[in-house]
């Protein structure tokens, strides 16, 4: 009887951990704050947009850099009004074995792919700020997406591979949320191309 009560405790306990775990995970609705970190030069930097744009916040450990680059292409295809919207990246290079200068470097050089890329706004964060501070639970070896109205509520989180669905359903709460939205031609996207 005794193995029994203490049983059911530890389950109870087991549940009730998880439970509140879960609960105080980054999830959609929550709201967030700016959060302090730092450029590609290890100097001091800001999250921009939070809580005056919609914001789109691609946070990736340097492990998976390929994990959502579907999603990366599609988004790449829309162009949303700039006074509403800003879409960013931010390095997550605590949860790298990497040196982070290497890091930072390899990262300035991705910007090099295309014309699109080029002004691209790359952030790091060198001891998981933005975990700490969201609350997004682990990030370690994921690509993680973030979307944010311009009040700074969450819309979406995901620190995994995005399904085609997801990908469709933050395309279009971007556009829901934004006064105009324009999906580029074939021939518009040629324009972003590097010269060969």
């Amino acid at each position: 009887m005794k193995l029994i009560y203490q049983l059911t405790i530890l389950s109870l306990f087991t549940f009730f951990a998880t439970s509140v775990n879960a609960q105080e995970t980054l999830k959609r609705g929550d709201k967030i704050e700016k959060v302090d970190i730092r450029d590609l030069n290890n100097k001091p930097a800001v999250t921009p947009g939070i809580g005056e744009k919609v914001t789109l916040i691609f946070y990736p450990d340097p492990d998976k850099p390929s994990m959502n680059e579907y999603f990366i292409e599609e988004v790449k295809k829309w162009k949303f009004p700039e006074d509403e919207y800003i879409a960013y990246g931010i390095v997550n290079l605590a949860d790298s074995p990497f040196p982070n200068s290497v890091i930072r470097f390899m990262t300035r050089q991705v910007r090099k792919r295309s014309k699109q890329e080029a002004d691209a706004l790359i952030l790091t964060d060198p001891k998981r700020f933005i975990q700490d501070a969201w609350n997004t639970g682990d990030c370690n070896n994921a690509f993680s997406i973030l979307l944010v109205d311009a009040e700074g509520t969450v819309l979406f989180w995901k620190a995994d591979e995005m399904t085609e669905e997801e990908v469709d359903f933050v395309i279009n709460e971007i556009r829901n949320n934004v006064s105009t939205s324009h999906k580029y031609t074939e021939e518009e996207m040629k324009q972003f191309e590097l010269s060969k």
